[in-house]
């Protein structure tokens, strides 16, 4: 059978699998006797790009079962992936809804632009802080990786998130963002506009609940330094026609 390799980042783990990835997301989310129910977000990636993959642990334990089934998930590593990962060996990237529904997301490229609104962006690894800052998402980063400073990461991944109007003016209304306590969001929104010279502030410490894929703006970034891929979210447009399936479930809060 034909192996396929992921960097799983709800929790962070690299995985060999015989299911492809629209298969292995629903596999991640439903499991095979759709007992459980949760949301994915995942990479497939090139094993030839990888090292240190133990070929031999998965020779012995990447085999069908008895019956025939694919063997659906090998975990082997589940500490510092994404660290461990080179950016050249990931390929397209995945979103499970919580009932299995599977979106693909190629990379493309990002055009950069400095303005003067503010940020905000929901990270996945190494750690689940959401910050809202006054950096692009390149710069933030090269902020974020810069190992001269005390406080650093080798490598970042995370989602820009809609502000609307709040991203130029905190006093705007929230209108139909379904972010948890609007009043903290809009008081980090304005100490941020208000401190000189800062260019982040947490919002949230970690991550509580599953990330609303109606609230992701441009896409997601993964990078380090000077490098980063861009995962771009399709538009509304795209979601309510091609996608419709996917987004429909999206959008519904099954369990």
């Amino acid at each position: 059978m034909k192996q396929y390799f992921y960097l799983v980042t709800t929790p962070e783990s690299l995985i060999a699998s015989h299911l492809s990835p629209f298969d292995f997301g629903n596999y991640l989310s439903v499991g095979t006797k759709k007992r459980t129910h949760g949301q994915n977000i995942f990479f497939e990636i090139d094993p030839e790009k990888m090292k240190d993959i133990p070929y031999a642990y998965l020779e012995k334990e990447l085999i069908p079962y008895a019956n025939g089934e694919p063997k659906r998930s090998v975990f082997f590593s589940i500490y510092r992936c994404l660290e461990q990962t080179p950016l050249a060996a990931l390929k397209n990237l995945y979103l499970s809804t919580d009932d299995g529904k599977v979106l693909e997301l190629p990379s493309s490229y990002f055009e950069e632009t400095e303005t003067d609104e503010t940020h905000l962006y929901q990270q996945f690894n190494p750690i689940t802080t959401r910050v809202a800052s006054k950096l692009n998402p390149g710069r933030f980063i090269q902020f974020l990786t810069d190992s001269s400073k005390p406080v650093s990461a080798p490598k970042v991944f995370f989602t820009e998130l809609l502000l609307n109007e709040l991203a130029f003016d905190p006093n705007a209304s929230l209108n139909n963002l379904p972010y948890p306590n609007p009043d903290h969001l809009r008081d980090c929104l304005i100490k941020l506009q208000e401190t000189k010279g800062k260019r982040t502030k947490t919002v949230l410490r970690f991550m509580q609940d599953d990330l609303n894929y109606r609230t992701i703006k441009t896409g997601f970034f993964i990078g380090e330094k000077e490098r980063f891929l861009f995962y771009p979210f399709p538009s509304m447009n795209e979601l309510e026609g091609k996608f419709y399936s996917w987004w429909r479930s999206a959008l519904t809060q099954h369990f």
